[in-house]
């Protein structure tokens, strides 16, 4: 009887008691070694993953970060909203900006100061603007308001000029 309580079993050969084997060196280190790689392979292909994405997008910019309203006031003949809208490409290349305006009356229909309501969309489009330009454009509002209007970007786009031409000779 051993310690354990389990007797042991005696050698085929010799019919001495027979110590229980253990497990070999190599053995240990290829299990180590296999729960390693599953627990680390998930953590690394999150880890690359996350690297590529920075390194693709670093130099990536939103249109509507290069698009502002430089003045917002009321047409004192039409009474419509008009609005100063500037461009200033920060893109890394030539390209058309579609900005999309929405105009709001403070005072609305029932000339109450916070009732805030819509008076009209816009769109404008400042085609092939070169890297580092500036432009501008008034837009006026459709609709009429009663005090002084806000106006809003409510979007901007960007598309290259080499994308743009690249479109138009891949349509029939």
């Amino acid at each position: 009887m051993t310690l354990s309580g389990i007797p042991p079993y005696p050698d085929q050969h010799t019919g001495m008691p027979r110590r229980p084997s253990r497990t070999p060196r190599w053995v240990v280190i290829l299990i180590v070694v296999m729960v390693s790689l599953v627990v680390l392979t998930p953590v690394a292909l999150v880890v690359g993953f996350f690297y590529a994405w920075q390194e693709n997008h670093k130099d990536m910019r939103f249109p509507s970060w290069d698009v502002s309203v430089a003045s917002c006031r009321r047409d004192a003949v039409t009474g419509g909203p008009v609005a100063e809208v500037r461009v200033t490409s920060q893109a890394k290349r030539r390209g058309t900006y579609t900005v999309y305006l929405t105009f709001r009356d403070p005072w609305g229909k029932d000339g109450g100061e916070g009732r805030s309501e819509a008076a009209g969309r816009r769109t404008v489009v400042l085609k092939d603007l070169a890297v580092g330009a500036t432009a501008t454009r008034e837009v006026a509002g459709p609709v009429p308001v009663r005090g002084r209007p806000q106006c809003v970007v409510a979007d901007a786009t960007f598309l290259s000029t080499e994308l743009a031409e690249a479109s138009k000779s891949a349509t029939p």
